[in-house]
């Protein structure tokens, strides 16, 4: 019988070779072929639900593929820690979905490939953040001066996430990123077998929107000491063997992912699950993106505790394992335990979890406030400019005042000594914070307007 194959797929491609039973009729065990030994059996492997399509957002990691990862496996790359390596952003325009906003978000991002809760993700960067010499030390970093085709600054959304902002109708854009951490460091034994990780990217459509737009991951293995180029030349020698030796070339060739020189993202199906983003429990200022955070806490002491849990708990010893990558639980004294969980003990003697603490406000850092009101009006409104940069202003003011952003020439800033400038990211962030203005709209051309926010006095 044919296999039909759809758009929707769970492996990374389907192989000709690959054989649909696990046993032989009566149970026994079928022998395998020599390549196949060291290999995971179907029930162990990882199958996370694929879209193949050709038109729509495509990104790249700039780095070769493994030549050693069969077609039915997801492709896999080696990369070196805190080296930077290129990843572009595409477009290929999609008749059957255009998108409708010229500047889209896109989040990068580390995460762990193995399913796991998001309280077992973070106690993994957790156990990694405390072994490191600095709480400033990010797991992934950009190069910030040598990005092409971005519009504004890039974002540190999180430890582990990065957000840029880019125009896919006009070019594709480029970002360098360094991964800081090693696939090993999740382990607190010699000689285990280093975790796969995702680079995944989240493109929004609309960057004043929760609902991602596009996903896509790639699966990379990160070394130390140029020990990416080290595995590459061994799989390379192996794979050259196994052409001298092998007696059908040509199936053999077919089972291992042709080598290319760039790493291409699959696509996911699934763009529902929230991913984990974390930042050391001092910055209480995170959390899941697209999430708001209600802080459950007991005792002034907030250390230890993580907003990216979905109820702000204290993490415990880690329980669940990644394949026993995690050192042993401690045991901890119940009534210390119940303590640290930030559970307090009520007058009938039960534990119980504390009072909500109100929503606590936004870092300057992702947002900023301005008051702004038209000449007839008396009322204020307020501009929830979302990131506090020129774009996120443009978008502000698209929102409370129709004006698209499209039809948007400049924007000035008048200060109360009447000097105007132009306004720029900068200025945003820094300086306008909570302000005050008159908005005036000044229409240039047919549909081109110049924006004039003149400071006014505090009330």
């Amino acid at each position: 019988n044919s296999i039909q194959r759809g758009a929707v797929s769970v492996h990374g491609q389907n192989s000709p070779t690959t054989s649909l039973g696990g046993s032989t009729p009566n149970g026994a065990t079928r022998s395998r072929p020599w390549h196949d030994f060291g290999r995971q059996n179907d029930a162990d492997k990882i199958q996370i639900p694929k879209i193949f399509c050709n038109v729509g957002f495509r990104y790249h990691l700039e780095s070769p593929i493994s030549s050693s990862q069969r077609r039915e496996d997801d492709r896999i790359t080696y990369i070196n820690k805190g080296q930077f390596y290129g990843i572009t952003l595409e477009y290929v325009p999609d008749p059957d979905k255009p998108i409708k906003n010229t500047t889209v978000k896109s989040v990068i991002m580390l995460i762990f490939r193995e399913e796991k809760s998001p309280d077992d993700e973070i106690k993994a960067w957790q156990f990694w953040h405390s072994r490191q010499h600095s709480v400033k030390q990010r797991i992934l970093d950009a190069d910030t001066k040598n990005s092409v085709g971005l519009v504004g600054c890039i974002e540190e959304v999180s430890h582990n996430a990065i957000a840029v902002y880019w125009n896919p109708l006009e070019s594709s854009a480029k970002i360098n990123i360094a991964v800081q951490c090693l696939s090993t460091d999740f382990s607190s034994q010699k000689g285990v077998k280093g975790l796969p990780l995702h680079i995944q990217i989240d493109t929004f459509e609309d960057p004043r929107d929760a609902q991602v737009f596009h996903r896509g991951y790639c699966q990379i293995k990160v070394f130390c000491d140029k020990g990416a180029e080290r595995k590459t030349r061994d799989e390379e020698r192996r794979a050259a063997k196994r052409k001298m030796t092998a007696t059908g070339r040509k199936k053999l060739d077919e089972l291992y992912h042709p080598v290319t020189d760039r790493s291409e993202f699959y696509t996911m199906q699934d763009l529902q699950k929230p991913p984990v983003l974390f930042s050391p429990a001092d910055d209480m200022e995170k959390s899941f993106y697209g999430h708001e955070t209600d802080s459950l806490t007991g005792a002034p002491d907030l250390k230890g505790t993580s907003p990216f849990l979905l109820h702000g708990q204290k993490v415990a010893a880690p329980t669940l394992k990644f394949h026993n990558h995690f050192p042993p639980d401690v045991q901890t004294d119940k009534k210390d335990h119940l303590l640290d969980q930030g559970l307090v003990p009520s007058a009938m003697g039960d534990f119980v979890p504390p009072m909500k603490r109100g929503r606590m406000t936004p870092p300057t850092s992702e947002r900023v406030m301005l008051f702004v009101r038209q000449e007839n009006e008396e009322i204020y409104t307020p501009l929830h400019v979302v990131p506090p940069t020129t774009i996120g202003l443009l978008n502000a003011i698209e929102s409370k005042y129709k004006i698209s952003t499209a039809s948007i020439n400049n924007i000035y800033r008048t200060n109360k000594k009447g000097i105007t400038a132009k306004i720029d990211d900068d200025m945003i962030s820094y300086y306008c914070n909570e302000d005050i203005f008159l908005l005036e709209v000044q229409q240039i051309e047919d549909d081109l307007y110049d924006i004039t926010l003149t400071e006014l006095p505090n009330h």
